[in-house]
């Protein structure tokens, strides 16, 4: 029995290029969430929007909050939604994305104060680095996976990104 617990501790965590493997199986069925534990390691993943934190967040606000928010929209004058959905449709990508395999934070050049790897108008193929994503003080280069040149740069340098978020736009 000792022999099977000493080698559960010491069993190893999984590694990136394994989480990396996990995630692009995600993807590729669909998949919004998993969970792996084992004794004393664990992983949890979700892509996408997630409905029940979503329901777990709202069921953690006071009360009045919610009819709050329904207040203010009523309030609102009826020029101000439609003057929005432009905005949002110009923010959108039109064409390819490089898209975040990964949540961190987002970093166009090596360190601060250093050259961007790629700027609007550059060619890109699919062995160009094109940023570096920290997660969990790990610094991953990016590669553009895809051949085209840069048309906008959707991520402010150093903000938060998401797995899957479009990073770059291309024209191909």
């Amino acid at each position: 029995m000792e022999d099977n617990k000493t080698a559960d501790k010491e069993a190893p965590a999984l590694d990136l290029k394994q989480i990396r493997q996990i995630v692009a199986l995600m993807a590729e069925n669909n998949l919004t969430h998993f969970n792996f534990e084992r004794e004393g390691s664990k992983i949890e993943l979700r892509r996408g929007s997630d409905l029940e934190a979503a329901r777990q967040l709202l069921a953690c606000l006071p009360a009045a909050a919610p009819a709050q928010m329904v207040a203010m929209p009523a309030a609102a004058p009826a020029a101000a939604p439609v003057a929005a959905a432009p905005a949002a449709a110009a923010s959108d990508p039109v064409g390819p994305t490089v898209n975040s395999p990964m949540v961190g934070t987002f970093y166009r050049s090596a360190a601060p104060g250093e050259k961007s790897f790629i700027n609007v108008g550059d060619s890109v193929d699919e062995n160009t680095t094109v940023c570096i994503i920290e997660a969990m003080k790990v610094m991953n280069e990016i590669k553009a996976e895809a051949r085209g040149t840069i048309a906008r740069v959707l991520v402010e340098d150093g903000k938060p990104v998401q797995y899957g978020q479009p990073l770059f736009e291309l024209k191909a």
